[in-house]
């Protein structure tokens, strides 16, 4: 029997046991899908989504061997370069719709009939729990697994995902490391000396943004969160440029979902009930390859290009930060308007320290005394902070434009559309520095 993963797909426990419970004990065939509506598909599988082969179980049977030979068949032959192992699986198992599995009369949860393609193999088809099989959206952005009462998770699978590299999946690998699953970093990542910013600034104040929030309130406070997000990013890097020190970056918090269509209540379709801000991942807001490197086609992997590290922002949190970085912790107040040799003479009493905490850092750093240095830090940061990305399309203002509609702008002369907020905006300059400085 075969469990057959992406490579971005993460077991957080063994799934085994569950495949050999009453209504998973009789299928041949069991597939995550890709819904995001986790209240609506507890009730009952949600079939209208593609399933999603990035997780599918395979039993060692007849009917599954024949099943994944014409499976196999039909991605090697197809003519269409889409055709490949997910929309093939799709096609195969919905030419006939699955009906939904009963023995001696009792329905059978979760499990379906399906016939292979015209006339392939029969077998039995369980569609997994979205609350246990979690995706890109379900377990980043809506964070289901943290809610009351809601399950262990048997797995994670990278999808609803953005900032992909030219030379690596940064925003996949990112994600992950901020959820304590990317188990594969040396021991020198954790053993460094770092600057953050304190947690009373990092951020501006939460506001809730309830279930009937107006899309556009929402994304307004959404876009000043980004622009105070970007200015203490910016001082940190200038910070860190200055000591030598990497970066650990400051909560990130959304307040409107981040998808490539329409949304009520800046929230996606099937996440109606997700909470408003969260904890969003960096790509959501930020050009994540930039961060580590990857600024065109030849990008390489490692330090930004200001010889700069960053840290996801919980990273004092994982284990395997040492309690001697951890506990060695400096709080400091600087001035504003401060170049590079001020900064580092202001924090010189606290160079033995593994981490320095900068209290409301934002206008503390002007840049650096030495104009060329001064000039690729503005640019490079620029670059770094400027996130040209999907615009946020609503369905608030649109006229009761119907479903499908086009975001931005009509389809054609006369059609209703729905309208959109583009952010987000290239970051501030850099403060000017203090008088005589």
């Amino acid at each position: 029997n075969v469990w057959a993963c992406d490579a971005d797909a993460v077991f957080m426990h063994d799934p085994r046991p569950l495949m050999a419970e009453r209504n998973y004990a009789l299928a041949d065939i069991a597939i995550a899908t890709d819904c995001i509506d986790i209240p609506l598909d507890s009730r009952s599988p949600l079939m209208h989504c593609d399933f999603n082969t990035g997780l599918v179980y395979l039993r060692s049977k007849p009917n599954t061997i024949e099943f994944a030979e014409l499976w196999r068949e039909t991605v090697a032959n197809a003519k269409e370069h889409r055709i490949r192992d997910q929309a093939a699986f799709n096609m195969l198992t919905k030419v006939r719709p699955p009906t939904p599995l009963s023995i001696e009369g009792s329905r059978v949860e979760r499990l379906f009939s399906v016939t292979a393609g015209a006339d392939g193999a029969d077998f039995r088809l369980a569609v997994l729990p979205l609350s246990r099989f979690l995706n890109g959206h379900t377990y980043f952005v809506q964070h289901a697994h943290t809610l009351p009462g809601a399950p262990s998770p048997m797995s994670v699978h990278m999808t609803y995902q953005f900032a992909e590299g030219h030379s690596f999946a940064y925003g996949k690998r990112q994600r992950l490391r901020e959820h304590g699953l990317w188990l594969v970093d040396p021991d020198e990542y954790f053993n460094g000396k770092y600057v953050t910013a304190s947690a009373e600034h990092a951020t501006l104040p939460r506001k809730e943004m309830g279930e009937r929030v107006d899309s556009r309130d929402a994304v307004k406070y959404h876009l000043e969160e980004a622009r105070h997000r970007t200015n203490v990013i910016r001082a940190l890097l200038g910070i860190g440029k200055a000591l030598g020190r990497e970066v650990i970056l400051p909560r990130m918090l959304c307040y409107c979902d981040f998808m490539w269509k329409e949304m009520r209540n800046c929230r996606v379709g099937g996440a109606e009930t997700m909470r408003l801000p969260f904890d969003c991942p960096m790509d959501h807001v930020l050009n994540t390859p930039s961060f580590f490197g990857d600024f065109h086609k030849n990008g390489t992997e490692g330090r930004t290009a200001l010889g700069v590290g960053v840290r996801e922002p919980n990273f004092l949190l994982n284990p395997r930060v040492p309690a001697a970085v951890r506990e060695s912790v400096a709080k400091a107040a600087l001035g504003k308007g401060l170049n590079d040799a001020q900064i580092s003479q202001a924090l010189a009493p606290h160079a033995a320290a593994s981490i320095i905490e900068i209290d409301d850092v934002v206008g503390t750093f002007c840049g650096f005394a030495d104009g060329a240095a001064n000039r690729e830090f503005a640019e490079r940061t620029k670059q770094m902070l400027t996130y040209k990305r999907t615009p946020f399309c609503m369905m608030e203002g649109s006229d009761n434009a119907p479903l499908f509609s086009q975001c931005c702008s009509p389809r054609k002369p006369g059609d209703k559309f729905f309208p959109c907020i583009h952010g987000f905006d290239d970051p501030d300059p850099l403060p000017a520095c203090a008088a005589g400085r």
